[in-house]
């Protein structure tokens, strides 16, 4: 971490690196003897925490990314203003911390911070509590080598007016020497006790609860990628915003979501399209098991998946058409405990030890092992050079295989939407990459060209899915109604005019690379 010059009167600045781990509070007493997080720099010191949030009744500041707390500690008052670094999130976030007099937030003493802009006279005007925290926190502060790291055990609640959420966290921060200590560190502990790894800070959690949408799905927040940035920050920016997408959904999906295990599906494949489009860069030796994991996690999720789009597509509108038909209740009996038996495994995947493991380790060769020391230096040019030629290989790609579109096998109509997925998901990575009205304008027909051709090759895939889950799980009373529906003969045909038609946009539309 490293610290601007500060005193008790002005703001101070800092780099925060921290790794957050939620634990169970059974578990609580064994973590804090761990021998592996025993003290040698200072006794271990234990305090109450109190820390007020404040912000407009509709969050004007969080929704911009910012936060502005008041913590209590032994009588002294600190107030400290929080920004997410780079738009990832999870390990880095830039902080300014001022001493107070009392528990009323100073606003003069933004100055200089990324508060600053965002204080109108409406804004300081509407400032109020919204939400508290208090903590119990017993810090141990350790060094190993080159190594020093603090850990924190917090146990408490976040309290709104009217709901409480308890709180149970490791926080590991690294105060000196390679920030790999702290994914070592992590696994040395949960080889003994389950970790999970949290991208939600307290603030996050606190704003969920006073909007009371702590089981909302979360989509892809957006990432600012300037063109002068190195491709090498480049891809980890993206990447760890594709794995916050991937355990923010979490405990919606372990609840039974449908569109949470939506964005989840969404954050897997935007990660494994990253790192498709950095193929030139991203390496080491873990890059195969990451592949492979990322792989599992999607079969892990598929299957209910499967039976959420059947139930939308052919069940409740055959349902809606024969209401008082009671095959067609049986059946959507029947793979209503299917789905409810899919979400369950689901789940089940999702609160293993395995995809504990796999989150850590993802998040660990993201932050560190995915760029060979030689590559990285030879790889770390400015993005907007090194995607260019990356992104016209791609739509080179779509374009040779689009010409065909008719004429393709289901195999390499399934390669065509993929390829059109990653250009897809890539158009919206470098949005601040190639800027001006000009690219803004082609990358936003492109992406709706692109978003068309890839639901109608999706339709056409779904169609043979559902034949599938039909031939597989329907009772022969049913079949032949509801196969003679998605046969695909008339759907099948009117999909692949619009994905034709689609392409046909698409392939019109100027590379928005080209147009700065």
């Amino acid at each position: 971490m490293v610290a601007a010059p500060s005193s008790a009167n002005s703001a101070a600045h800092t780099s925060e690196i921290e790794l957050k781990l939620e634990f169970a509070p059974a578990d609580a007493s064994r973590l804090v003897s761990h021998p592996a997080l025993a003290p040698n720099v200072a006794p271990p010191e234990e305090r109450e925490l109190v820390s007020t949030y404040f912000d407009t009744p509709d969050c004007a500041l969080h929704k911009a990314g910012l936060y502005l707390r008041v913590r209590e500690i032994d009588g002294r008052f600190l107030q400290t203003i929080k920004a997410a670094k780079g738009g990832a999130g999870i390990l880095e976030r830039y902080e300014w911390e001022h001493e107070l007099v009392d528990r009323r937030p100073d606003l003069d003493a933004a100055r200089g911070t990324a508060l600053e802009p965002f204080l109108t006279a409406k804004v300081r005007a509407a400032l109020q509590p919204i939400f508290e925290t208090r903590i119990q926190r017993r810090t141990h502060r350790f060094r190993s080598g080159d190594t020093e790291i603090e850990a924190a055990f917090d146990r408490g609640a976040i309290s709104t007016k009217v709901q409480t959420c308890p709180i149970c966290e490791l926080e590991l921060e690294l105060k000196l020497g390679d920030r790999r200590e702290l994914f070592r560190l992590a696994r040395t502990i949960a080889k003994d006790i389950p970790l999970r790894l949290e991208i939600k800070t307290k603030a996050e959690r606190g704003f969920e609860l006073y909007g009371k949408r702590r089981l909302e799905a979360e989509k892809a927040l957006p990432v600012h990628i300037p063109p002068t940035m190195p491709a090498a920050e480049a891809f980890r920016l993206i990447a760890l915003s594709c794995l916050r997408q991937i355990v923010a959904n979490e405990p919606a999906v372990c609840a039974g979501h449908t569109e949470a295990l939506h964005q989840m599906r969404i954050g897997v494949r935007r990660l494994r399209a990253a790192i498709a489009i950095f193929s030139g860069l991203v390496d080491g030796e873990t890059l195969k098991r990451v592949k492979a994991e990322l792989r599992w996690i999607m079969g892990q999720l598929g299957p209910a998946r499967e039976l959420d789009v059947f139930a939308a597509d052919v069940l409740e509108p055959l349902r809606a058409g024969r209401s008082d038909d009671p095959r067609a209740a049986a059946l959507q009996r029947d793979f209503e405990q299917k789905r409810k038996e899919a979400y369950a495994a689901a789940g089940a995947a999702i609160q293993s030890e395995r995809f504990r493991a796999v989150v850590l380790d993802l998040a660990e060769w993201i932050e560190t092992g995915a760029y060979p020391d030689g590559r990285r230096k030879a790889e770390a040019g400015p993005v907007a050079e090194y995607v260019r030629a990356r992104l016209a290989k791609l739509r080179k790609r779509i374009k040779r295989k689009g010409a065909e579109l008719r004429h393709l096998s289901v195999e390499d109509q399934h390669r065509l939407r993929i390829a059109a997925k990653r250009l897809r998901y890539a158009t919206e990575f470098f949005a601040s990459t190639f800027p001006g009205e000009r690219a803004e304008a082609r990358r936003s027909e492109t992406l709706k060209t692109l978003k068309e051709l890839q639901d109608s090759l999706g339709g056409l895939n779904d169609l043979a899915t559902h034949r599938s889950l039909m031939v597989s799980h329907a009772g022969a009373a049913t079949k032949h109604t509801v196969l003679s529906r998605i046969a695909g003969g008339e759907r099948a045909e009117t999909l692949l005019r619009k994905a034709e038609q689609a392409f046909a946009r698409f392939a019109a539309v100027k590379p928005f690379w080209k147009a700065s």
